[in-house]
């Protein structure tokens, strides 16, 4: 025992010269990330001895049911030196949401008891692709960036103007109404036709035309540092600043109806259902889509961010603070309010441990993450629990991985 642990000190000792040399002057790599979360399902309702999904209607009722995923990926590459560093980078970004009123689960476990009800849908989300350059340099005291990007939304999907569900009771009778309007807007065609003959396919042979039809967005990031004291370093970090909108020309539209009418059934809903008979009692149409040109612009949600690091024993342990606010997101007009903090142990150069907490665009994320620097190559490893419920972060309602390889000398 005693030997492995005096082999694992040796290793760790010579890693530790290695990752104390200068910082890599050519670097190349890449980052990936995905997530999920939302605010009433956890692990447990559907890994359980007893095989089954549970969905406590009672507690759904309470608040809306909310959503979210995300995912991004980028590859890099960056050429430092002393005081000066460019790079360039090519990368993806994600984020799909839904949003169910609470309104419909509380029909479900308590009934339509006021004889009308309403429960309200939304959906939206974006997919982006950029390219773009990174710029750093040190001014005196003053740490600078700048990261100017030219950017394409794959796909963008507004917060929805029509998607809702009407509940109508009598003595003896249940009618459901409903409806669904999507609106998606992309760089290529997206189909042909109109209503009950539209086709929804994605036109590839269109992509030579994007260039042409001013899709591609242009932005830029900004970030300046300066050291307040010893100990203490503040910042600011602007993302995404709209110099060109995309614009996008293309637009699918899919509409939906549905309902439900008990009149003139001879057996019971309780009984149709147990029977799976559900076409008998629930009509659904056929997604009707519709096609057209116009106009739509887009850009990137703009995030501000101010932050601090707090440096205690030389750089051994380093907190983070942070807040800010974002704009222009799927979301629709809601800004987004932002706020944590993490904290950072450094063993030299060679190894980071780093736990965070806060709340990101309507998410609670709970961080843990890894850096391991052989100089050479460094892996950037990190896992979270989410969710929009901030008790419910803590339970398994949603859950973020991220892999990050640098190597370079």
């Amino acid at each position: 025992m005693r030997k492995s642990i005096s082999v694992v000190l040796v290793i760790l000792g010579l890693g530790s010269l290695w990752a104390e040399k200068p910082r890599r002057y050519v670097e190349a790599g890449f980052t990936l990330g995905a997530g999920f979360g939302n605010n009433y399902l956890q692990y447990g309702d559907f890994f359980n001895d007893e095989h089954i999904i549970r969905i406590n209607l009672n507690a759904m009722g309470l608040y809306d049911f909310n959503f979210v995923s995300d995912m991004a990926a980028q590859t890099f590459f960056t050429v430092r030196g002393e005081r000066f560093s460019i790079g360039v980078f090519a990368g993806l970004e994600g984020m799909f949401y839904g949003n169910i009123s609470k309104q419909l689960f509380q029909l479900l476990s308590h009934g339509n008891t006021s004889r009308y009800s309403k429960a309200e849908f939304a959906f939206g989300g974006s997919l982006f692709a950029d390219t773009g350059v990174n710029l750093e340099t040190q001014l005196g005291k003053l740490r600078l960036r700048i990261s100017p990007a030219v950017f394409l939304p794959l796909v963008y999907i507004p917060k929805p103007k029509k998607m809702a569900l009407t509940v109508k009771t009598a003595e003896d009778t249940m009618s459901i109404t409903g409806s669904v309007a999507l609106d998606i807007y992309s760089p290529v065609m997206l189909g042909s036709g109109t209503g009950d003959e539209g086709n929804f396919s994605i036109d590839t042979a269109g992509l030579s035309k994007v260039l042409d039809s001013g899709a591609l967005g242009f932005d830029l990031t900004l970030g300046i540092e300066y050291p307040l004291a010893s100990i203490l370093d503040a910042g600011i970090l602007v993302s995404h600043i709209p110099v060109a909108l995309s614009r996008l020309t293309y637009q699918a539209t899919m509409k939906a109806d549905f309902g439900f009418n008990d009149q003139g059934l001879e057996t019971s809903l309780l009984d149709l259902l147990k029977e799976g008979k559900v076409d008998d009692i629930l009509h659904i149409e056929d997604p009707e889509f519709a096609f057209s040109r116009g106009v739509f612009y887009v850009s990137r949600p703009l995030r501000f961010d101010l932050y601090g690091r707090i440096k205690f024993m030389g750089n051994f342990l380093v907190l983070r603070p942070h807040g800010g606010i974002s704009l222009f997101t799927p979301y629709g007009d809601i800004p987004c309010f932002n706020a944590g903090i993490e904290g950072q142990i450094h063993i030299w150069r060679l190894l980071q441990l780093s736990l965070g907490s806060g709340y990101e665009e309507l998410l609670w994320k709970h961080r843990f993450g890894l850096m391991l620097n052989l100089r050479i190559l460094q892996v950037d490893l990190g896992v979270s629990t989410q969710s929009q419920e901030f008790t419910r972060s803590f339970a398994l309602s949603g859950l973020g991985l991220s892999l990050g390889v640098h190597i370079g000398f």
